[in-house]
């Protein structure tokens, strides 16, 4: 078969079953594909009647690829299997009928095409890859790790890798091979750190893999502090404030030096009290975390917020710079920093404290914000009116994001 028919059944394939390949360059995605791929038979021969049957496999293989193109893959199935009648063994026509196959989630079929392929022509990098995804869709994980692992390690294809890798995890995770499905997860969110699929499936894992250890806890240790933290959690994020509060306690009368309950009391205090002196409480209480834990930058980081929040400006400084001492990349806190020396009247000061945002997040909206603020201060218009219309940007796009109500 061809090589330049083999190029456009895999580009094909794959812009039709993973959106977005089409609009990538394919040439050197699918040699490096092929690279290994062995040297096919040809499908002319001397005598009249085999270059005759070449001939008609040759239309057959052509119209596959068409209907392929067009993403009309029971008649891609057709066309291939009538080419493999003319010729049982082309191999390479026998993985694309396989790829068909797949791509019509006829994975059972699939299966065996794939495999007489691989006996046809081992080297056949199609063939290598998706029996294995084939068994997996099939449920047979466990005849399709050890191909799944193999692929997602040396396939150089970036976009069937991701696929392979997903396969891979999943399976992973269906057969109890937590650790092994923690490293998938780990080298696939490296690879893909912005994939929607990739982000999901490991959240996955990680939330089964948290809800059962909390659950053993839970029944191994009913009345321990961790127990009882685990309690506050799950009460505040049901909404229950109060009774998150009342866990943390509970957790600290079974454990004084806990550490991060008092900081969540703190901040459950803070966010949710009606009580406009409830400040004073949760200041007492981030200072009974410092005692506990003197680096918690977040810690300090609140007191920050509570004293600028209520014009103590200093001390808010001095808090802020302790944090960030502690914590350098914490972003909220040079926000706080910032908004505490612009009160101040310190506006060289400020945009300093700000500057280092900007490089740390440079897609978020509020740092834009009062860069555009600090830059008014100082005069310099120009510059303020182009951080307000990034500002501007980025709070259109978030927007955008946000589902809008029925």
């Amino acid at each position: 078969m061809k090589s330049h028919i083999v190029r456009r059944v895999l580009f094909c394939f794959l812009a039709t079953v993973f959106p977005g390949y089409a609009g990538q360059r394919a040439s050197a995605t699918v040699a490096a594909f092929y690279e290994r791929r062995s040297p096919q038979r040809p499908l002319s021969g001397q005598a009249p009647t085999a270059a005759t049957g070449a001939a008609s496999a040759q239309a057959e293989v052509q119209q596959g690829v068409t209907a392929l193109e067009h993403g009309d893959f029971p008649n891609a199935e057709q066309h291939f299997s009538a080419a493999l009648k003319i010729d049982p063994s082309l191999s390479e026509v026998r993985a694309n009928l396989g790829l068909a196959y797949y791509a019509n989630h006829q994975y059972a079929k699939a299966i065996p095409e794939f495999k007489t392929a691989l006996q046809q022509n081992p080297s056949l990098q199609t063939a290598k890859s998706f029996l294995p995804l084939s068994l997996a869709a099939t449920g047979n994980c466990p005849d399709a790790i050890p191909g799944l692992d193999r692929e997602f390690s040396s396939n150089p294809n970036l976009k069937l890798r991701r696929v392979l890798g997903l396969s891979l995890e999943k399976c992973l995770i269906q057969t109890g091979k937590q650790a092994q499905a923690d490293a998938a997860a780990q080298k696939l969110l490296a690879e893909y750190p912005n994939d929607p699929d990739v982000l999901y499936t490991a959240g996955e894992l990680y939330g089964k893999l948290s809800s059962e250890i909390y659950l053993r806890l839970m029944k191994v240790a009913p009345h321990s502090a961790r127990t009882y933290q685990v309690m506050a959690s799950v009460a505040a994020t049901d909404g229950n404030w109060r009774r998150a509060i009342d866990e943390n306690r509970l957790a600290l009368r079974m454990d004084p030096g806990l550490e991060g309950a008092h900081l969540q009391i703190a901040i459950l205090l803070l966010t949710h009290s009606p009580d406009p002196n409830a400040w004073r409480e949760a200041l007492a209480e981030l200072n009974d975390e410092l005692k506990i834990n003197p680096r918690s930058a977040e810690a300090v980081y609140e007191i920050g917020e509570v004293e600028r929040k209520h014009a103590q400006l200093n001390h808010a400084v001095a808090a802020f710079r302790r944090s960030l001492q502690l914590d350098p990349g914490a972003v909220p806190t040079r926000i706080g920093l910032t908004k505490a020396l612009l009160s101040l009247g310190k506006k060289e000061e400020s945009l300093a404290a700000l500057e280092p945002a900007r490089q740390a997040a440079p897609n978020d909206p509020d740092v834009h914000f009062l860069l555009a603020s600090v830059y008014r201060s100082l005069g310099r218009t120009t510059e303020s009116q182009a951080e307000m219309q990034v500002f501007e940007r980025l709070q259109k796009s978030q927007d955008a994001k946000v589902p809008k109500p029925r």
